[in-house]
């Protein structure tokens, strides 16, 4: 294993550690990776989980990384690894994924996106949530879901493990959909005769609009004025969740 500025403890300075062992995805292949801070080493992509990437190294040792402490060049190789597996998954392979339990009792059984097609919650499984409380009649909310969209789709771009379900408090169902359709919602919904959505402004204390919850699949809260976090820091906000 080659290091560009230092040993293997440098890695683990940045945080690289042991993990995992056996029962990981396949694997790619070897290439070099580079820090954030110049040191490299061959090793190949396994899988990613979360922020971490997981790679192994030529001695078969399992090692992980969060995504920000690798170059910006290796953040987006990554990505397009993600983005690959994506596409090449069957149609309709997510309808068929178990749902998470945790996840299935915050959305239900069934989200639907902005053209009212079905979406199985198991595609949240594994990734950082942004629960967005909004509706077409708030000015405030209107103001800001054009800047919410810009970052998620950099986030996806990036391969960032992140997904947005849009909780309504529009009037009727045909207002939720012509909103979500103005403003190019690329993610999905709450369906609007689902009693998750009151139950989740309950859970989570929404007490306004616009309100973004950060939370992970299993329900935690990570940040519950991330409205904020995206006012100010745009995509890089993803990195403090």
């Amino acid at each position: 294993m080659k290091h560009g500025h230092g040993t293997a403890g440098r890695w683990a300075a940045i945080g690289l550690a042991m993990a995992f062992g056996a029962g990981l995805a396949p694997a790619g292949e070897m290439r070099t990776w580079t820090s954030a801070g110049g040191s490299t080493m061959q090793a190949e992509f396994v899988e990613q989980r979360l922020d971490q990437v997981i790679l192994r190294n030529a001695e078969g040792k399992t090692i992980q990384i969060q995504m920000n402490r690798l170059s910006r060049e290796d953040q987006i190789y990554v990505g397009s690894l993600r983005t690959a597996a994506m596409q090449a998954a069957p149609a309709g392979a997510s309808a068929e994924t178990p749902i998470p339990p945790a996840i299935e009792a915050l959305f239900g059984t069934r989200l639907v996106n902005a053209k009212g097609q079905r979406v199985s919650p198991a595609v949240l499984d594994g990734k950082k949530i942004g629960i967005y409380f909004s509706a077409h009649w708030c000015p405030p909310c209107r103001a800001f879901t054009p800047q919410l969209v810009t970052v998620y789709n950099e986030l996806r771009k990036a391969g960032k493990p992140f997904e947005i379900v849009f909780v309504s408090s529009d009037q009727t169902e045909a207002d939720m959909y012509r909103y979500m359709k103005d403003m190019e919602m690329p993610w999905t919904a709450v369906r609007f005769p689902d009693k998750n959505r009151d139950e989740l402004k309950k859970k989570y204390n929404i007490q306004g609009i616009p309100t973004l919850v950060i939370i992970d699949s299993s329900g935690k809260t990570i940040s519950a004025n991330a409205r904020s976090d995206v006012a100010n820091k745009g995509a890089a906000a993803f990195d403090a969740w």
